[in-house]
Parts: structure tokens; sequence; C-alpha cells
């Protein structure tokens, strides 16, 4: 695995039990230490099976230093622990799909945090984490098991990715190009930004969109979205001042120089 990383997006504290804790190579305590974490947080990306350890577990989670530390020594919850990926599935996904850490910074901001179902009176869908569309009133039938109420900014970020999982296969079946025209290629930072602006949106009314139909037909990436992004901004034919705050910040986003691209694939220049 590279260390280009898209999903860092759990930020944990380490348990009060452990002063400092080392982060290791392999999941194996014999492994060289090569990051140590103190009382900062830092960030979880998914969980395997390694060797034994003193404290008995054979749990281990991979952080975004792409190293390993105990199960044992994290600080939250056994069913929280289990809504994290296995890091086997993990690694089997295609590479540089999800947004980078900015996108995430930028949906988590302009979703907010819900800890407990809310039903919008408008369209009488319940919501629950960071945007995350329950597939009931009780939000007890999601892609993870919701045992209690209020549910952790932790559990909100593991529905989240599950979330952006579905919104990028949907935004990368959308760009796929039918049409003779030169081959589509987006950096993360304009990859991230249309991936907020898809889920905002929602897929159906993305993929129906003139910013879509213009990129798939050739025209500019860059020209296309500093003219249709800003028209995103209107519900029930009133505009909404967060969605033009939204729509601003993912427009600098996608106009942001990053070095790396992440459609159709990750490759570094």
């Amino acid at each position: 695995m590279g260390t280009f990383i898209l999903f860092t997006i759990f930020a944990i504290y380490v348990a009060g039990a452990a002063a400092v804790i080392n982060c290791r190579a392999s999941p194996n305590d014999s492994a060289l230490a090569v990051v140590i974490y103190g009382e900062k947080a830092f960030n979880l990306l998914c969980r395997t099976t390694g060797a034994l350890t003193v404290n008995r577990t054979t749990q281990w989670l991979r952080t975004g230093d792409d190293c390993y530390v105990p199960s044992y020594y994290i600080n939250i919850d056994e069913d929280t622990k289990k809504m994290l990926p296995e890091c086997a599935k993990l690694d089997a996904k295609e590479p540089c799909t999800l947004p980078n850490q900015a996108g995430f910074d930028l949906i988590q901001h302009y979703e907010g945090f819900l800890d407990r179902p809310h039903t919008d009176t408008s369209s009488g869908l319940t919501y629950i984490g960071y945007g995350h569309q329950c597939t009931s009133a009780k939000c007890d039938q999601e892609p993870v098991e919701i045992r209690k109420f209020p549910i952790s900014k932790m559990q909100g970020n593991v529905l989240l990715w599950h979330d952006l999982h579905k919104t990028t296969a949907c935004l990368a079946d959308m760009l796929a190009d039918d049409i003779d025209t030169t081959p589509l290629k987006l950096s993360e930072n304009m990859w991230s930004a249309l991936v907020s602006w898809t889920f905002s949106t929602g897929c159906d009314l993305a993929a129906k969109s003139q910013l879509v139909a213009r990129i798939r037909h050739g025209e500019s990436p860059v020209a296309v979205v500093a003219a249709e992004l800003p028209k995103w901004t209107v519900i029930h034919g009133m505009s909404v001042s967060d969605l033009t705050y939204r729509r601003e910040a993912e427009l600098t986003l996608f106009r942001t120089r990053s070095p790396h691209l992440a459609y159709p694939r990750c490759i570094q220049k």
C-alpha cells in the first residue's frame, strides 16, 4: 500500500492507560516502531488481525501513518471498533476514489453533525450523522449497526465513509466518457470538490446536470465548474445561503492546485 492515503478520517485519542503508544511497521509487537503517539489525536483507517500482544489481543488498527497499534490501547468501545473496515477489504478497493482530507473536512463542515435521527419536515426523509439518509425512520437498518443514541462523531464518520463510497462510484459512472473526446483528468482537489457537490445534490440530479453533460462532451472542467457550480444554491425556488457558501468552498477547493490525479485513477506526476 502506498503512502498517499485519501480516507484518514477518524480522529482518536490514546487511552489513558498508556502515556505513549508505539505504532509499528506491521501488526506485531516485535516489529519496528516507526511512529510514537502521545496524547495527540491521530487517524485510524482500518482493523486487522496480527500477532498476539502482551495485552492478549490479536486485533490491530492501522493509522494514517501507515503503521499499526494494538486495539487494546485505543479508547473507543468494541462496537465502534468493529465499524472500522477490514484492512484487507480496504486495500482491495481501487485507490484514490474517496475525497482527500480537505474534501472530507468540507463535507463534514457543511453537512453538520446529528447525533440522533432527525426527520426533515419538507422531504419526510430522516438523517443522522454527517448527512446520512436513513433507510428507516428509526435509523435501525443502516450499513453499520447503531445500537443506541446519541451516536458518536466516530460513528458518524463511519457512516459517511460508507456513503462516500457510493457517491464516488456514482460520480465516476457519470463522468465515464462514451464520446470521442480528450480523456478527462481531475486532480484530487477537483475530484474532492465534485464529490462534495454530488453528495450534497444527490446522484440523480447531478447525473442530469449541465455540469456533468458539458464535462462529458469535452469542455474544460475548470470553465464548466466555474460556470455551473454556483447555480446549485436553490431549494424550492429559494436561494439558500448555506448552499451558496458551500458552492464557494467547493469552487475554491476545485481551483486549488494539487500534484495528484484522482480521476480516472490515482497517479503522481
